[in-house]
């Protein structure tokens, strides 16, 4: 395993709202099980915890549920803070995500500043919850819910153990084994370099090796299909087609409107549609089938990404090169002193970090590779 870092939460309770915690960790985590119902009620709340931050939750739902508005709030150490996710800002339409499709939030670490672990049932962990403010028409069902770390290619700690810091930092009696908030640099800014050396890898590789979530792409119609834009495409959450006023949504499925081949990332289409023509007339050569549609007239969210952990070929690859740019941030950004691990006579750190930006230069550029199409 390339890292410790997680894909599935540590724990998630369907809270009734008065006494009772169901514990519904390891019923959402394979897309095979039973699906469970959720936030049955207004006085149900769905916990979402594990025990590093995260910064993003996929839904894969059975039952579509109808839950009105919903309230999010995030533990802040010893209650709760009120917050708005980040998905439901930016959605172009002013939609927030409801649990009435397959979808994702997105939490994003600036709404949150003061996050912080707090017991639940007896769990001391980070925790998201969500509720219904509303009255619950129709509680969903959900067959899986993945979680994408903060820091999914590598984790805090092993970053202090790819510096050797063990030894600088633990005092007789003691064993420190990881960045806190009383260390230099804090954990909380180790999070923050590792992160940036994730969007690194990602924009320079063009590929990602974590879940993430593209909404509302646009394409043009093509008959013959369409292959989605984001490189290892897992799952299509929405497609739908401009109609001349609204766009209307396709049912998935070889016997229904369109299905998606996840080998190759493209959508095919398992009918003919009229588009409302750009130009010209019903009898023009131009508004046959396949010409003088809109531009663009296609709609598709979807959730794409490799798992760092399953990628036996590149997973590795790209652990030990996050490791090691938020290595050489931490040594570039942090005032060491003279206890940072240099390698007594052999390597002095100035040295050791050029050889580390020079590898992981190379490495970015391995990663980075030409497809045809």
């Amino acid at each position: 395993m390339p890292t410790t870092a997680s894909g599935s939460f540590s724990k998630i309770f369907n809270f009734d709202g008065s006494s009772t915690y169901t514990d519904i960790t390891l019923d959402v985590q394979a897309l095979n099980n039973t699906a469970v119902t959720v936030l049955n009620s207004t006085s149900h709340i769905l916990y979402l915890g594990n025990t590093e931050t995260f910064d993003m939750a996929i839904f894969d739902i059975d039952t579509l549920g109808s839950l009105g508005a919903l309230t999010w709030e995030y533990s802040n150490g010893t209650n709760w803070t009120q917050f708005t996710p980040s998905i439901d800002r930016e959605e172009p339409d002013g939609t927030a995500y409801g649990f009435t499709e397959d979808g994702a939030e997105h939490f994003s670490p600036q709404l949150m500043s003061t996050w912080a672990t707090l017991t639940v049932n007896s769990v001391n962990i980070y925790w998201v919850r969500v509720r219904s403010t509303a009255s619950v028409t129709t509680a969903p069902t959900v067959k899986r819910i993945q979680m994408r770390a903060l820091n999914a290619y590598a984790t805090t700690k092993e970053v202090f153990e790819f510096l050797q810091l063990e030894g600088v930092y633990s005092t007789p009696g003691s064993s420190i084994t990881d960045f806190s908030s009383s260390t230099i640099p804090s954990k909380k800014s180790v999070q923050a370099y590792i992160a940036g050396a994730q969007s690194e890898i990602d924009y320079k590789t063009r590929k990602s090796w974590r879940p993430n979530v593209a909404y509302n792409e646009h394409y043009d119609f093509n008959f013959m299909g369409i292959r989605l834009n984001r490189r290892g495409a897992k799952k299509v959450f929405k497609v739908q087609i401009w109609e001349g006023d609204s766009y209307g949504t396709l049912k998935e499925g070889r016997n229904n409107e369109y299905f998606f081949n996840p080998d190759t990332g493209i959508i095919y289409f398992s009918r003919y549609f009229f588009l409302p023509a750009r130009f010209g007339s019903f009898q023009s050569l131009a508004a046959r089938y396949g010409g003088g549609e809109f531009i663009a007239p296609v709609r598709i969210s979807y959730q794409y990404g490799e798992n760092v952990n399953i990628d036996s070929r590149e997973g590795g690859y790209v652990h030990e090169l996050t490791r090691k740019l938020a290595a050489i941030a931490i040594v570039r950004n942090s005032d060491f002193g003279n206890i940072a691990v240099g390698g007594m006579d052999r390597v002095p750190l100035e040295a050791k970090v050029s050889g580390w930006h020079a590898e992981a230069q190379d490495a970015l550029e391995s990663l980075r590779a030409v497809e045809l199409f």
